[in-house]
């Protein structure tokens, strides 16, 4: 169930390939990390049966990114400028919000973002849906059959 976390790791590694990633909760709480960076965390929503070999899993995931209040550029008004999502939202537009990870076997199917400007940090929250494969079960063959007659 973490291959949805893993592929959204790999989402954000794309758009900012210097950016730190954080998925530890307790070294995010206890504020053990350099700006700027990001901490993810995902929390499962739904586990249904899809098909027989299939389980549609529905998760919520936040992005937390977190930015030197120091180093805020400015703009024409003079208001500071925290963190520039527009590459993440460009990426998930370009792939309509629909985001296939070949490393890790999944396809996310993302619902529009969502997001929060804090002082020090913008919270992105989405809620998104993949499909997880249940293993097959093997099953003892039948080599030879007998027919009374």
């Amino acid at each position: 169930m973490d291959a949805g976390l893993k592929a959204w790791a790999e989402i954000v590694r794309h758009v900012y390939p210097d950016l730190t990633i954080l998925r530890d909760r307790t070294q995010w709480l206890a504020g053990n990390f350099d700006t700027p960076s990001v901490f993810i965390e995902a929390d499962l929503v739904s586990d249904k049966v899809h098909t027989p070999r299939a389980d549609r899993i529905v998760e919520d995931v936040g992005l937390v990114f977190h930015f030197d209040k120091e180093r805020l550029t400015e703009e024409d008004e003079g208001e500071p400028i925290p963190f520039d999502l527009t590459p993440l939202f460009t990426y998930l537009r370009q792939k309509r919000f629909c985001y296939a990870s070949k490393r890790f076997g999944v396809a996310l199917v993302i619902e529009p973002p969502r997001t929060r400007p804090e002082k020090d940090r913008i919270e992105v929250t989405c809620r998104y849906s993949y499909l997880l494969a249940v293993p097959k079960e093997p099953v003892s063959k039948i080599n030879s059959f007998f027919i009374q007659t």
